[in-house]
């Protein structure tokens, strides 16, 4: 609650520190109430401190604030004894927990927005790179005698790679990378990095893990889990100039532990903390809240790509966890805390993988090739002709769908999942309905399979944009029928 004291002359003697911050820069010991109030209510405030002071009781106006003229709020006048030593006392809403859940607000809805986008181009991004990546192997297969030829070709292919973990860094960010987690113990995991971390950091920067076991272990992938350490280590590194300390701790947060670390949004569940501190140059105040948005970098040009904390924040938030960046003790540096929730290893139990419930056909696979980008339409038909397979490639669901209740011969139904019109899950469950003997396989820019569970009951086998054709053979003999 904002207070403050009015004497009898109508004018503040003083105010806690709450009115000070929702008062703004207009307040001063000695001013009029009205003061505090935009030109058209300054009058409300005046009349209702007039009536309280002339023997009256208490009054409330609503009205809006001089430093938020776009927000109305009560403001109260309350008379009080003579023996106080001032006649009146002036109260409203403290505004600054309101002011910072608006900021954690819109930072988030701006997060969102650019994740949105950041999806979208990495689907379309991702069809490409199938596209050129297909057609590479295609080449480098049908002319292994040209030397010249198979260098320059292989040169693309790695740089075809390079834009895939661009678009892996982006699809991170927007948490639509495909997860594959178990659990496991945080401090097992990186104090198994510390040899490539060593390396990442240099000579002149020294590491210190603390590796003791913790009782709480995380349910996460552990290349993405490892991912977010080394993003971590190497911005660090980048902030200490190659000179300083990094220091990674571990320790338990048992939910009744949670509101002491001061971070309201977190649920009061059992988390592992996992804080990463360095004795670099810090982050400015007035960059903090930039510092997970995708592409921004404080390096000059051509220095970095600004997704090294983007990445984590998304693989972060994709695993359930949080991410938070404060100064470093005694103000130098920056200390990372992350926190995830935590699980008793013998919670989960590791899933075995399930086996083929029936034998894969004999002779050439008949595939039904769904796929709305032509560019990709063509080039996976070409491959999978070249590895025996008979191929019928149609554009959309309804097209696939017509062609099964005409009945014709199919082995797997191959299917992109974002596709105008009628998804690829949905395809796959009127296909399981229709032809349960059909087994299937989803591909996505994405990565990560929209509709997960409904997908994997029908035994649908997914593969991620972009692959090479060895991967989409392999995935094609995988796959397994629906169950039941």
């Amino acid at each position: 609650m904002a207070l403050a004291l009015i004497d009898a002359g109508g004018r503040v003697i003083s105010g806690n520190e709450a009115m000070a911050a929702t008062a703004g820069d207009g307040w001063h010991i000695g001013m009029l109430p009205g003061q505090l109030a935009v030109a058209e209510s300054e009058g409300q405030i005046g009349r209702a401190v007039s009536a309280v002071l002339s023997g009256g009781e208490a009054r409330t106006v609503r009205v809006a604030l001089r430093c938020r003229p776009d927000q109305v709020q009560d403001m109260r006048v309350i008379p009080l004894p003579p023996l106080l030593g001032a006649a009146a006392m002036l109260t409203t809403r403290d505004i600054r927990e309101q002011e910072r859940l608006e900021r954690q607000v819109a930072a988030s809805a701006r997060l969102q927005a650019v994740g949105q986008l950041a999806g979208g181009v990495a689907h379309d991004f991702n069809n490409l790179l199938t596209g050129i990546l297909g057609l590479i192997d295609q080449m480098l297969e049908s002319d292994p005698d040209a030397p010249a030829d198979r260098v320059a070709l292989e040169e693309i292919r790695r740089n075809a790679h390079r834009g895939a973990r661009l678009v892996g860094q982006l699809l991170a960010f927007a948490r639509q990378q495909p997860q594959r987690r178990h659990l496991i113990s945080a401090q097992d995991l990186v104090d198994e990095l510390r040899p490539l971390l060593l390396k990442l950091l240099g000579p002149a920067i020294t590491l210190d893990i603390d590796s003791t076991p913790g009782r709480l272990w995380v349910m996460a992938d552990p290349g993405q889990l490892e991912q977010v350490i080394v993003n971590l280590a190497v911005n660090a590194r980048d902030a200490m100039a190659g000179h300083g300390h990094l220091a990674i701790r571990f320790h338990d947060v048992l939910a009744r532990d949670v509101p002491a670390l001061g971070h309201q949004i977190m649920p009061l569940v059992d988390h592992v903390g996992i804080e990463v501190t360095d004795t670099g140059s810090g982050i400015p105040p007035d960059i903090l809240g930039k510092i997970f948005e995708p592409f921004f970098t404080t390096k000059p040009l051509g220095q970095g790509t600004g997704l090294g904390l983007s990445t984590v924040y998304g693989i972060i938030k994709q695993s359930d966890g949080f991410i938070f960046a404060q100064p470093g003790p005694d103000g130098r540096g920056t200390r990372f805390e992350v926190y995830l929730p935590g699980h008793p290893p013998e919670e989960h139990a590791p899933e075995r993988p399930a086996a083929l419930s029936a034998p894969p056909p004999a002779g050439p696979l008949a595939v039904l090739l769904v796929e709305d980008e032509p560019s990709v339409r063509k080039v996976l038909t070409r491959g999978l002709e070249r590895k025996g397979c008979r191929v019928t490639a149609v554009e959309d669901a309804d097209a696939a769908l017509a062609l099964l209740r005409q009945g014709i011969a199919v082995d797997i139904l191959l299917s992109d999942v974002m596709m105008p019109g009628m998804d690829g899950v949905t395809l796959a469950m009127h296909t399981a309905q229709l032809r349960p003997e059909i087994r299937l396989v989803l591909m996505s820019g994405y990565a990560e399979l929209p509709r997960h569970r409904e997908a994997k009951t029908l035994g649908v086998r997914f593969l991620s944009k972009p692959f090479a054709l060895d991967d989409l053979m392999l995935a094609l003999a995988e796959a397994r029928l629906p169950e039941g």
